[in-house]
């Protein structure tokens, strides 16, 4: 794993690339769909970023009550990373949903975004150029593809969705395994996803 220093601090690529994905996804939905990143998609961001950081204390708590500061430099690992993102389907499907009626189409949109931007900018990071460029012509498509969307008054349909979702997959398969937590996050979401179309329309 490639880390960055930052005075003190050292931070993950994993880390940065998502960070730098979450405001590049709201910025190209109001860009090229003149939609603004609903309440839901921060909050949602907000509560993985809590369960897991929070889950270190249920996974650890003997070390935790040894040292209770340890909470600022460790988090719950991967059991705390799928512990989170079921917090962030339920989130999603059980009460986002129902606050925000358009979230099926706003999600799948934002999600496709943040998916494609980050495999862009952690292959930047990480200098595997020929795979970071593959990813590029997909998020470069898909951008025109919201154009012609948005011009022709079209939406983003399930099929499409998925189509979409399993060129991002063939690709991470071809340059690593495809069983990772990478693919497995974001087969979750997408499943999570997917269910809000079938719930919605």
């Amino acid at each position: 794993m490639t880390y960055f220093q930052f005075g003190s601090i050292t931070i993950p690529a994993v880390w940065l690339a998502s960070i730098i994905s979450l405001f590049l996804a709201a910025s190209y939905s109001k860009l090229f769909l003149r939609q603004h990143a609903g309440d839901w998609y921060w909050n949602a961001f907000f509560l993985y970023f809590i369960v897991w950081k929070l889950s270190y204390i249920f996974f650890h708590f003997k070390l935790f009550l040894d040292m209770p500061l340890s909470i600022l430099y460790f988090n719950g690992g991967t059991k705390g990373h799928f512990l989170a993102l079921a917090s962030l389907s339920f989130y999603l499907l059980k009460i986002a949903k129902n606050k925000h009626p358009s979230l099926s189409l706003e999600g799948a949109n934002i999600f496709l975004l943040f998916f494609i931007s980050y495999e862009v900018i952690i292959n930047i990071l990480e200098k595997n150029v020929l795979e970071a460029s593959a990813h590029v012509i997909v998020c470069t498509s898909y951008l025109f593809l919201l154009l012609f969307f948005k011009k022709n008054n079209i939406f983003l349909s399930k099929q499409m969705f998925l189509f979409i979702l399993f060129i991002e997959l063939f690709l991470l398969s071809i340059f690593d395994r495809f069983l990772t937590i990478e693919t497995s996050t974001f087969i979750w979401i997408g499943f999570t996803i997917f269910n809000l179309f079938e719930k919605e329309r």
